[in-house]
């Protein structure tokens, strides 16, 4: 272990110094055991949940639930207080330049390469929706019939992203559960991927449309848009439901404008924009965010923005549309079994 006898004051240089370090760079050259594993991410070789992002710029432990920059690094494995683990990146760099984190600019293919496997059966697919999070079979079986799902060879499921009947762009969900110690994500207990495409389609995502899209929601996942369209298929006519893969602000104001351009050529106008994102803290501040912009359509007309988050159930600090689908579903099975129970 470290030695932890440095307890001097730590300047505002030195902080920001340490603060910003390119983590791996850094964890590589003192000897932290650290092995590759795939194009993103370094694992600790005694760690096996201790993940290094190396795009991003941070370790996640996820065993231990913590994450952040090389100062929380050594805080944390090597139990160091915060100034000595300042004082010893600065010492461990002496007179070098400082190697501030430069996040990778993004390359993106000239066209997108759809290299995914499909397996001839969506048995996991349909088990996984359907049975785990009940989301109704038959939206389920005719979004497989119009090859807006699939089933690839590793049991994933297939959300495809496409514009006018064109593929541009593909997600992939798990449909078996991660153990906890090999997470690169405490909180994530199923893979996810989103497929590599062109700069145009990449802040685009998964999308279901319904007549013309005078009415857009927006939500974080292909599963909670679903399970919207599972709970409102009786009322919900004219709109278009799309996945932003998070809390995307760019795929936000892109739909928004290629609805308006191909509402305008159709001689109808964007009516509502609905934003359906989970209930916690990260998808409230971007209801917030997003509701301090003005937005307005071609006649002047400004667009109102909504919000429909489920409500946070008491005890719980994030809250989806997924979560209330499962929640309505077992209040009502347990209501008709009450009523059978009576009869």
């Amino acid at each position: 272990m470290l030695s932890q006898e440095v307890k001097e004051f730590v300047s505002q240089e030195e902080k920001e110094r340490a603060n910003n370090i390119d983590i791996l760079e850094y964890l590589l050259s003192i000897g932290e055991p650290l092995k590759r594993e795939g194009n993103q991410f370094y694992r600790h070789e005694q760690h096996d949940s201790l993940v290094i992002n190396m795009k991003r710029n941070y370790f996640s432990w996820n065993s231990k639930n913590v994450s952040g920059n090389a100062v929380t690094y050594l805080m944390n494995v090597h139990n160091l207080t915060f100034q000595h683990a300042v004082k010893k990146i600065n010492n461990d760099l002496g007179d070098k330049d400082f190697v501030a984190f430069k996040a990778p600019e993004p390359s993106y293919p000239d066209k997108f390469h759809y290299d995914v496997k499909e397996s001839t059966t969506t048995e996991n697919v349909i088990k996984y929706l359907v049975d785990e999070r009940k989301i109704d079979a038959d939206l389920v079986e005719m979004l497989v019939d119009m090859d807006f799902i699939k089933e690839d060879s590793y049991k994933n499921v297939v959300f495809k992203w496409k514009d006018k009947g064109e593929l541009i762009g593909a997600n992939l969900q798990g449909t078996r559960k991660i153990p906890e110690e090999k997470r690169i994500h405490a909180d994530r207990a199923y893979f996810k991927k989103v497929l590599p495409t062109t700069k145009e389609a990449t802040n685009d995502g998964f999308s279901i449309t319904r007549g013309y899209p005078e009415n857009l929601y927006f939500f974080e996942a292909p599963i909670d848009s679903l399970s919207y369209l599972t709970l409102n298929r009786s009322t919900l006519s004219n709109c278009q439901l799309k996945s932003m893969d998070g809390l995307k602000f760019e795929t936000f104001v892109q739909t928004v404008k290629n609805a308006v351009k191909d509402l305008e050529q159709a001689g109808k106008n964007l009516e509502t924009i609905t934003l359906c994102v989970d209930n916690d803290n990260a998808g409230r501040e971007f209801i917030d965010m997003v509701k301090s912009y003005d937005f307005h359509r071609k006649d002047g007309k400004k667009i109102i923005v909504n919000s429909d988050i489920p409500d946070l159930p008491k005890g719980q600090i994030k809250w989806d549309w997924n979560n209330e689908l499962k929640l309505k579903i077992d209040s009502s099975l347990k209501k008709n079994l009450s009523n059978e129970l009576e009869i």
